[in-house]
């Protein structure tokens, strides 16, 4: 008996194939895009779960208050072991600092690879696996390092990478020392070379192994299972006033839980970059959004289903003639339903298998290689398309099977269906949803393009970066070098400093006169530049004068401040500022110039004081202004002349405008995203538009035969048939309208300094696309019942 019932189901289907697509994807991209969203949002919440001390480990920051402020930073170098030898609980305690370094193994073979100088201890605290070598020597002597397998691939094949060399910005062999796995994606850091903290501290860089405040350093410390968390943290206060001074400025220890580093804490760094982080809030609007598509998805499928049952009127009583009983209509009805939805499930399972490479892709990290590292989520997705085939065969089951054959045979329950109303309810919540997406979308990428195309104070076009890194050659003849690249036909001008606006860049610790003439603190962050590095790159000069080679003192005792920085000091106008005294490790100056306000970080962020000081020891970048004619051979020409100048050495380049827009690639995978989720709210509201017009103009059966006979046109029925379904939509853009402007309203708040006004026309455009496919949905039935021969419509009995 089943095994009827299965071939009953299937003909049915087959003999209804509009009816059965539309049902079936339907479901399935609304199953689909719920799979994704259970990926998505655990992803983001599993960042660093898969250390097995997990919940153990904390990451130790610190807050620097001055007279001018508060700077979010990381660690000291001495910050990590001293406490550890301080407080007997803390089992652990390694350090990292991200930098660049260019990794060569040969002359073809190189890269500017993003790497951490680390302790040996790191394999303690953190549970990054070695295939080879071990880890207490790994990272023990100067000049070794650990890569990934990817690394390793990367530079040596398929050939074991321990005990081989590579070099270190040109000029350091270092050893190969480690194999480990990959890190996670999920790790709130993520490198594929680890260079041994005794590089850095040892050989490269020694004052800052006993500077306690030198930042940059990440610190973690592992503590007992179950620890009581606030016993330590009431007792940092205490530790580090016994090793930095806080008459002025205040250093505050905090620890953070490991597992909300990623979502909840701040972005702490300097120019040797920072951990990533993500957005609590971003992981809420996408799982809500999510479950809404699901939700119309399930519903759509119900709706339609409880629809076209209604087609069926005739059949069931036929049967219910022949002797059929009620439970055998039930559950044929039943059996009919869950074929549909069990279908949906197939497909919804085969279009996350086709999009997940595009879902990584978008997302921008790799999220998951296969569908089937969550088997959970594919028999959840199960359960779900169980439950909605359930609900939308129990009502028609119930319904149809309960009517006396003579009543099926002619007709009459569907006069006296009285579910339209929901119907249409439904449709105005789907569109409503749809439209507020659309305008989400629009609203996302306007604000993007704003602060693409916003001036930004300085100029960023045709202008290529090299990165030297700290070349010894070139820091020592750098006007040499520059006129040198100024040769070069389609190079037309050069500086060199020690940051690009773009890039993070390093912090400046000094004592500055205020208004009122006291010395006060200030952590600003800082550029250091040539004489020739303000024009270049256009930064105007508002008060004072920009550095000169004739002033031998300005490369010591001569500052620049933005406008910024003037405001946080008390000053009223830049012109206030000029003269004013300065001190900074032992050296003191004069404030000489003040620069008009540029965006050197993100245009989403409030411009922070700046300082610009010729510092020739933290030169990094040189700049070219590079012509448009014909770029590619102006660069061969460039690279052809770098062999002389820094033999040895690969020339690293990027252009700036590339470099400060990248900045932007978070919000543009939202959008992107935004653009996937209104699509596809969009594409099943008009499955539910769809369902709800067939339902309806199968109702009006007659009443569109009678007018037709009494002289109506098919115009005149199309718009008669239509101007319902278009009140609908109009009341959606009425509802949706001002939800929507809220909700972006507080978004842009919430995240943008600087943010465009929600104008008028994105409700008008999000109305007319929403109206327009609404339009394009409901013709099919109009159209089709307009232009049907009236004597058909009036022979049903």
């Amino acid at each position: 008996m089943f095994k009827t019932y299965c071939k009953t189901a299937l003909k049915y289907l087959w003999h209804h194939k509009a009816f059965s697509a539309i049902n079936i994807v339907g479901l399935a991209t609304g199953l689909c895009v719920c799979f994704f969203a259970l990926l998505y949002v655990n992803f983001e919440l599993s960042y660093d779960s898969f250390n097995k001390n997990a919940d153990s480990i904390y990451r130790l920051v610190t807050d620097v208050q001055t007279q001018t402020g508060i700077d979010y930073q990381s660690t000291s170098a001495p910050m990590g072991p001293a406490l550890q030898a301080a407080f007997p609980e803390v089992k652990a305690s390694t350090r990292i600092f991200l930098d660049n370094l260019i990794i060569q193994k040969d002359e073809n073979n190189f890269a500017d690879e993003t790497i951490a100088y680390a302790d040996g201890s790191l394999f303690d605290v953190f549970t990054l696996p070695l295939l080879n070598g071990k880890p207490s020597k790994a990272l023990e002597a100067p000049y070794t390092i650990v890569l990934s397998e990817t690394a390793a691939k990367k530079y040596f094949g398929t050939d074991n990478p321990v005990g081989k060399t590579l070099l270190l910005d040109g000029k350091f062999p270092a050893v190969v020392t480690g194999l480990m796995k990959d890190i996670p994606y999920n790790s709130h850091f993520r490198v594929d070379i680890l260079v041994s903290m005794s590089t850095l501290l040892k050989e490269w860089n020694t004052n800052m192994a006993t500077n306690w405040t030198r930042f940059g350093f990440y610190t973690y410390l592992l503590l007992p299972e179950n620890y009581n968390i606030d016993k330590l943290s009431s007792r940092l206060h205490t530790f580090i006033d016994q090793h930095i001074e806080r008459s002025v400025t205040k250093y505050t220890l905090a620890l953070e839980p490991l597992r909300s580093v990623y979502l909840y804490g701040k972005s702490r760094g300097s120019r040797t970059g920072s951990s990533v982080h993500g957005n609590i809030n971003n992981v809420y609007i996408f799982s809500i959004v999510s479950l809404f598509v699901l939700i119309i998805g399930a519903i759509n499928f119900i709706n339609l289903a409880t629809a076209f049952s209604l087609k069926r009127a005739k059949e069931t009583g036929v049967r219910k003639i022949l002797g059929a009983s009620r439970k055998q209509l039930i559950l044929q009805y039943l059996i009919d339903a869950f074929v549909l939805s069990l279908a949906a499930y197939f497909l919804a399972c085969i279009l996350c298998f086709l999009l997940l490479p595009l879902f990584n892709n978008v997302s921008g990290k790799v999220i998951s290689q296969s569908i089937f590292e969550q088997p959970l989520y594919l028999l959840l997705l199960f359960c779900i398309a169980l439950i909605t085939g359930l609900f939308s065969g129990i009502y028609p089951a119930l319904f149809l099977s309960g009517f006396q054959p003579v009543a099926s045979l002619k007709g009459r329950l569907i006069a006296g269906f009285k579910g339209i109303e929901i119907r249409k309810a439904l449709v105005v919540t789907q569109f409503s949803i749809s439209i507020i997406l659309i305008v989400a979308t629009i609203v996302v990428y306007n604000q993007l393009d704003y602060m693409r195309n916003q001036d930004l104070g300085f100029k960023k076009d045709h202008m290529l970066v090299i990165d030297f890194h700290f070349n010894e050659r070139i820091l020592a003849h750098t006007e040499i070098v520059k006129q040198q690249l100024k040769e070069i036909p389609g190079v037309t001008f050069a500086s060199i400093g020690s940051a690009v606006p773009g890039k993070a860049n390093r912090k400046l610790s000094l004592d500055i006169e205020n208004n009122n003439g006291d010395m006060v603190k200030a952590d600003w962050d800082l550029y250091a530049v040539d004489k020739d590095f303000l024009q270049q790159y256009n930064i105007n000069i508002v008060a004072g004068r920009n550095f000169s080679p004739l002033i031998i003192s300005d490369t010591t005792a001569a500052i620049i401040i933005n406008e910024a920085a003037t405001k946080a000091l008390g000053y009223k106008n830049p012109a206030e500022a000029i003269g004013k005294r300065f001190a900074q490790k032992g050296s003191s100056g004069l404030i000489t110039g003040v620069i008009k306000d540029f965006h050197f970080r993100s245009y989403a962020e409030d411009i922070q004081p700046l300082a610009i000081k010729m510092s020739p020891w933290f030169f990094t970048f040189i700049t070219l202004n590079v012509s448009s004619n014909d770029i590619s051979e102006t660069i061969n020409k460039i690279e052809h002349t770098w062999k002389s100048i820094a033999p040895g050495l690969p020339l690293i380049y990027n252009f700036s405008d590339e470099t400060y827009d990248a900045q932007y690639k978070d919000e543009a995978r939202f959008g992107k995203l935004f653009i996937c989720l209104a699509t596809i709210a969009v594409f099943i509201s008009c499955l539910g538009l769809y369902g709800l017009s067939a339902f309806s103009i199968a109702q009006r059966t007659k009443e569109i035969g009678i007018r037709k006979i009494l002289g109506a046109t098919s115009l005149n029925i199309v718009n008669n048939l239509s101007k319902d379904f278009f009140k609908l939509v109009l009341l959606a853009i009425i509802i949706a309208s001002p939800l929507a402007w809220i909700l972006m309203h507080k978004w842009l708040e919430s995240n943008y300094a600087y943010r465009i006004s929600i104008s008028w026309w994105v409700f008008i455009t999000a109305g007319i696309i929403a109206a327009t496919i609404a339009f394009l949905t409901v013709c099919f039935h109009t159209v089709k019942a307009a232009t049907a021969n009236p004597v058909n419509s009036l022979r049903t009995e």
